[in-house]
């Protein structure tokens, strides 16, 4: 038997052929809320996470400010940060967010700048 055939087996067998994605947003208020160099340093202090094993994407960015015709209740442009993360399946969000390489930017550097945040995941 092929080691590609054997492969796909094991795969099917685990489920993780079918795994469907899992989306993570974090909305994210800083101590220094509106300051630019605490967004910059956040946004570049995380973006090395877009490499880590398991991350099909990785977005972090500033509110985008965008002209509407008429004002909306529902837009929420209060925040100074927010991440935007698609990870192949369940297990491996779980998986990245034991990673030492997560962990180390995460408390050592992400988290000090942080006054509060959100998060919501959905799928996988």
């Amino acid at each position: 038997m092929s080691v590609l055939l054997l492969s796909v087996m094991l795969l099917l067998l685990s489920g993780q052929a079918f795994a469907e994605p899992l989306q993570h947003v974090v909305v994210i208020w800083l101590k220094q809320h509106g300051d630019a160099a605490a967004r910059a340093q956040y946004i570049e202090a995380s973006r090395g996470l877009a490499a880590l094993p398991g991350v099909l994407s990785y977005q972090v960015a500033e509110p985008a400010v965008i002209k509407r015709e008429r004002p909306n209740a529902a837009v929420d442009e209060s925040y100074d940060v927010a991440v935007s993360a698609s990870f192949a399946s369940r297990a491996a969000y779980e998986d990245f967010l034991k990673n030492p390489l997560y962990l180390q930017p995460a408390m050592q550097v992400l988290r000090p700048l942080v006054d509060r945040y959100l998060i919501y995941d959905f799928g996988g």
